[in-house]
This record gives structure tokens, C-alpha cells and sequence, in this order.
């Protein structure tokens, strides 16, 4: 979409990302005035995947349901010609792929916030599977907070693969019941990350892990 187009009542300002459920856009609230973000699952997605339409709002409503100052807050849940879509707070510092490496004390600062939102979410019953760095953004404060729940399920069994390789624990890959020690691991290598500037495990596909781990 380009700037100055408007979804339900709000206008865009630019694009901040787009992902496998969605795009993610700066816009400005036209009924407060103030910039915020903008989750969007557009239309010619919904009639060629109508299959992501619940989990697009699962994730609103799992949002909503994990208010905490280190995940991301979300606001309001629509749909207009463009697609459907919800609103949510503008974190507006740079994901952890463009501020790693990181000095040590800040790096611990950093994992301390993500830790702090994971027990949150773990204290929920849910598993966010996706701990990886474009998923981490820092605010104008320092402060770190969790984004991107689209790939977040119940504790249990999982029913697919999903999240970014070089934060995916091996269990995930057996089926086997995944609980808060998956995004530990995933944690764990996203310090790793910070503190060297490359990854552990440097796969670019989830089938590439496998011999990284032999």
C-alpha cells in the first residue's frame, strides 16, 4: 500500500515489514492523531489463503490477552476493503538484526526484557516458537519488546514446523511436546547472537539445522 491510503481510520505512513501473516505498516491514527503500527492481512491473501484467517486473529486475541510492558500492545481489530487487520503500539527503535553485536551489559539488559515477557506468555500456557532477532525491537528507552505471535501455540504437541532457523530448538523437529524450554532455547541463541554478531547455528532454512547439529 503507499502512504496516504487509509485502512478503517487510519492513513499510511510506510511499510515497517511484511511476513508470511502479514504486513506491518507505520500509520496515524486519524480519530487521536497519533502514529502507531498497523497489522495487515490483505484481501487477495484471504481469498488465496482464507486458511489464515483465524490464526491472524488469534494472535490479536493472544495479544490482547498478554498486556505486559515487554510485548508489544495492541489496540483495535478490524476489517475494510483492504483486509483485516488490528492495531498496536509503534515500537519505534530498530529490531535486534540491526543493533547486534551488543555490548555485554546491554545484551543482558536486552535478555532480561525478553525473559521478563516470556514468563508472561509461558504463565499463559503458550509457547511463542519465534524468539528470533526480527522479532525483538528496541525502543527509543533501550528497552526491548516482544513481537510477531503469529507462530505462538498451546503448550503441547505442535502440529507444524515453524520459526526462524537459527532460533529453532531440535525438539520441534521431532514432534515432540514443546513447553517454555523451547523459547529458552531460543533465547539462548538470540544472546548468543547479540553478544558475537553471527549465529550459533547459521542456517538459512529450517532442513539446513539438521547437519549443523551432527
Amino acid at each position: 500500500m503507499q502512504a496516504g491510503q487509509r485502512v478503517g481510520g487510519f492513513a499510511i505512513d510506510r511499510l515497517l515489514g511484511t511476513g508470511g501473516s502479514g504486513e506491518v505498516y507505520g500509520v496515524r491514527d486519524l480519530e487521536h492523531g497519533r502514529p502507531i503500527a498497523l497489522k495487515l492481512l490483505p484481501r487477495a491473501t484471504l481469498v488465496r489463503r482464507p486458511d489464515l484467517v483465524q490464526p491472524f486473529q488469534r494472535e490479536y486475541h493472544r495479544l490482547q490477552m498478554l498486556r505486559h510492558p515487554r510485548i508489544v500492545e495492541v489496540y483495535h481489530y478490524g476489517s475494510d476493503p483492504h483486509g483485516l487487520y488490528y492495531t498496536m503500539e509503534l515500537v519505534d527503535g530498530p529490531d535486534l538484526r540491526a543493533a547486534r553485536p551488543l555490548p555485554w551489559r546491554q545484551a543482558c539488559f536486552v535478555l532480561r526484557d525478553i525473559a521478563l515477557s516470556l514468563a508472561i506468555v509461558h504463565s499463559r500456557g503458550l509457547v511463542h516458537r519465534d524468539v528470533g532477532a526480527g522479532n525483538v525491537r528496541l525502543g527509543r528507552d533501550g528497552r526491548a519488546k516482544l513481537l510477531d505471535f503469529g507462530a505462538s501455540v498451546s503448550i503441547g504437541v505442535p502440529c507444524d514446523i515453524v520459526g526462524t532457523p537459527p532460533f529453532t530448538p531440535p525438539e520441534a523437529f521431532a514432534y515432540e511436546p514443546l513447553d517454555a524450554r523451547a523459547d529458552l532455547f531460543g533465547l539462548g541463541a538470540l544472546g548468543y547472537y547479540l553478544l558475537t554478531g553471527v549465529h550459533a547455528y547459521p542456517a538459512s532454512s529450517l532442513s539446513g539445522l539438521l547437519p549443523l547439529w551432527e
